[in-house]
């Protein structure tokens, strides 16, 4: 795709779109877990089912949605346009959110599970900004804005709950509310700040959805190990404001203060950190580096008290930040001759098929201690870093020669 002179104002866009789009995404984070934890509010009452269980399909609803928008919005963008299907999606996200806030007003469980499902769905458009990532490739270094665009993220992780946490005296409904408008700013900038260009097509996209990439054997068995990854982590992101709340007896807000300072790490990471391990290690090494950074240091979460678990918050969110900036990189570099959208679409399904596990099986362990929950987040995340480690420096399965070599020596 040729974007002749304006890649950086793409760039730039797409970082603020991420930006605000993910802030809305967090809003509501601090808030649900106190929420089901207390088991007063008529959402949390539902057919005699025990509150951990609902707790845990509100937090699967959502990510099931990504994994069914996540499978098709990638793979659309590629032949419809980036700008297009971006726009339409950021659009559904606002209506879907105010429908959510809807919910909560009238107190019903399962429209509330409704519209954070079709939130979901619109939100898979989170595999759009990165493909357009890699299509300014090599006009601006995928590495850099696949860096970029994570510290945009984790941003947005960080204004949300700070946003919401403060908003949760004014009524839950109020964080959804702010959501869907945080969403429809995203809708006007995308229309009318993103060029034109963006709509064009990409000339060596497959017909059909990310799942088509399954046919692919190497391709599955790194998706095997991005599912085993992302299970460990979205166990942690899942649970850990139910630990915050058990052991540390926090409320919304000392979760999102939290939650702050481990989103703090990350951009720190992204923007200062990932530069400099990019010119000394190449897209594996480095990749592996933030995976076992993370799990050890979520290994010891459990054992952390109310005066120390920000060390082991601090290490968590520097191993994430590492491996989110060179992973993606790792895999779009080595398979750059598929359609982008449709393969960070399929990295978008994974990560939220990792989110629904984690739910079900983290919901399910909590129901003995949240402690088990976080270990076995640690434990599958080991696992992941045993069967990266032997298909790339073992079995070659993935390995290019522009993908396994520091950045200063291309």
């Amino acid at each position: 795709m040729s974007h002749n002179d304006n890649s950086k104002q793409i760039l730039y866009i797409t970082l603020l779109v991420t930006l605000i789009s993910v802030a809305g995404i967090a809003l509501p984070y601090p808030v649900l877990a106190p929420l089901f934890d207390a088991g007063t509010s008529p959402l949390t009452q539902f057919m005699g089912i025990p509150k951990e269980l609902l707790f845990g399909i509100v937090l699967g609803i959502y990510p099931l949605g990504i994994i069914i928008g996540g499978s098709f919005i990638g793979a659309l963008s590629d032949h419809l346009g980036r700008r297009k299907v971006l726009t339409y999606t950021m659009f559904g996200s606002a209506i879907s959110y105010g429908l959510t806030g809807f919910a909560v007003v009238s107190q019903s469980f399962v429209l509330f599970c409704l519209a954070r499902l079709i939130t979901g769905i619109c939100e898979g458009n989170i595999a759009i900004a990165r493909a357009i990532a890699a299509d300014l490739h090599p006009k601006i270094d995928k590495t850099h804005s696949f860096s970029l665009i994570s510290a945009m993220g984790y941003g947005g992780y960080l204004l949300g709950p700070l946003i919401g946490g403060q908003l949760a005296s004014a009524g839950i409904e109020v964080v959804f509310y702010c959501a869907a408008i945080a969403c429809l700013m995203c809708t006007f900038i995308c229309y009318g700040l993103l060029p034109s260009n963006l709509d064009q097509k990409v000339e060596n996209a497959e017909k059909g959805s990310s799942l088509i990439l399954l046919k692919d054997a190497p391709l599955r068995r790194f998706f095997l190990v991005y599912l085993m990854l992302t299970l460990g982590v979205n166990i942690y992101y899942e649970f850990y404001p139910l630990w915050m709340v058990q052991d540390l007896d926090y409320g919304p807000k000392g979760i999102s203060w939290s939650t702050i300072f481990l989103t703090s790490c990350m951009i720190a990471t992204s923007v200062l950190i990932n530069p400099k391990i990019t010119n000394k290690m190449s897209h594996a090494t480095a990749a592996l580096l933030g995976m076992l950074l993370f799990s050890g240091a979520l290994a010891s979460v459990p054992f952390m008290s109310a005066t120390n678990f920000l060390v082991s918050f601090a290490l968590i969110g520097a191993g994430i930040a590492i491996y989110n900036g060179f992973l993606p990189a790792y895999i779009s570099t080595a398979y750059e001759h598929k359609g982008q959208g449709q393969l960070m679409g399929m990295l978008v399904t994974i990560f939220c098929l990792g989110n629904v596990f984690a739910a079900v099986i983290g919901s399910i362990l909590s129901l003995y201690s949240v402690y088990w929950a976080l270990m076995f987040g640690a434990v599958i995340v080991s696992l992941a870093i045993a069967l990266f480690f032997h298909g790339h420096f073992k079995a070659v399965l993935w390995q290019t020669p522009s993908s396994t070599i520091p950045q200063d020596s291309k």
